[in-house]
């Protein structure tokens, strides 16, 4: 209901005359933010039904083109939890308390690297 509301307001603002960069701002502002802001919390939770239905309102977002790139779930997603993991890594987040302690490799990655800790200092990290 409130995806089609939105599609709504925003089809409203393109026959009223605003351009379309500034179309894109409010869907920016109205849309995509919430989704962004939401995606973190609920977002690994979501079944296959409800990843469609986003995927349809963000396509159909795309067809009446206030959004300049066909967006999916599955790579915003994979976005916003990768940054929420990366920023449990600090040490000064409200979160970090709660990941469990760092462990050694048990193994050498290279022979010429020392053993890297799991928690951001490995040469590998995501982060």
């Amino acid at each position: 209901m409130i995806c089609s509301q939105r599609i709504f307001l925003l089809k409203q603002l393109q026959d009223q005359g605003l351009p379309l960069h500034k179309l894109r701002t409010v869907f920016q502002a109205i849309v995509l933010s919430r989704l962004l802001y939401a995606l973190p919390a609920w977002g690994p939770l979501l079944n296959v039904e409800l990843v469609h239905k986003i995927d349809g309102f963000l396509k159909c977002s795309f067809h009446y083109t206030v959004t300049s790139k066909l967006l999916t779930t599955e790579p915003i997603l994979n976005s916003v939890v990768e940054d929420l993991f990366c920023k449990m890594q600090l040490t000064n987040h409200c979160l970090h308390p709660l990941l469990p302690p760092g462990k050694t490799l048990s193994h050498m990655l290279l022979a010429d690297k020392p053993r890297d800790t799991f928690r951001g200092q490995s040469s590998h990290s995501i982060c």
